[in-house]
């Protein structure tokens, strides 16, 4: 369990959680996280620090283009990192490859000549602007970027999806901590104290899950109402 400020975003906690695992001797091969907690960043160093396969879907293409499914999205422009050059899908070779700093993030823009942009008969299909050229924003390394296409194409694939499936189960569990353990309202006032909260909640959550298990009566789904047991009891 770790505790943090309500302002500590879920993405920030990924490599804590993976050094504070790798501390224990209790890294997994494989972690399955939701989108929160995955960047290609993230999938990246845990792979390089710690061996650890981290699954997830990383954020998609958000461009009109993509969402769309017509037009040319940034997947369809081949990149040439050595070069530094990305080709456009009529075979255009960008003209400019810039350092770029997106809220803090840094990131290399790629554009396309305006004279080459502008005289393109399927512009329509690239871009919505009518006086500037298609431009690209690519994650600043080369792996990055392969490593976001490809798990882009990866998660759209019903073999991904059903590997991810395994996740599905998390939500129950965070249901029930949340509205039977009461773990989204802190009893205590601090950041020390509330972490104890939480350190004895998570094991008070296990273990009812497992009294619940061994339960050697199944539990049906609904629980009969009134009317019901006075008939099944006059039968």
């Amino acid at each position: 369990m770790a505790t943090t400020h309500s302002t500590v975003q879920d993405v920030e906690m990924t490599q804590t959680i993976h050094d504070d695992l790798a501390k224990r001797a209790l890294l997994p091969c494989e972690h399955v996280v939701d989108a929160g907690y995955i960047t290609p960043a993230h999938i990246e160093r845990a792979a390089r620090v710690h061996g650890i396969t981290l699954l997830g879907p990383v954020v998609p293409d958000h461009s009109h283009r993509a969402k769309a499914g017509s037009g040319f999205a940034k997947s369809a422009f081949p990149i040439n990192w050595d070069h530094q050059q990305a080709t456009c899908p009529q075979g255009v070779v960008s003209r400019e490859w810039r350092p770029l700093r997106i809220s803090g993030h840094d990131y290399i823009q790629v554009k396309i000549a305006m004279a080459d942009c502008l005289a393109c008969p399927v512009r329509s299909q690239c871009t919505t602007s009518a006086t500037r050229p298609r431009a690209l924003a690519l994650l600043p390394t080369r792996e990055l970027h392969e490593i976001q296409m490809r798990n882009r194409l990866d998660q759209a694939t019903e073999q991904w999806q059903h590997r991810y499936a395994i996740r599905a189960g998390i939500e129950a569990t965070l249901s029930q901590y949340v509205r039977v353990h009461g773990l989204r309202r802190s009893r205590y006032r601090g950041l020390v104290k509330t972490h104890v909260q939480h350190v004895l909640t998570a094991p008070a959550c296990n273990i009812a899950r497992v009294a619940d298990w061994l339960d050697a009566e199944p539990r049906t789904r609904r629980r009969a109402t009134r009317f019901r047991t006075l008939c099944s009891a006059t039968v």
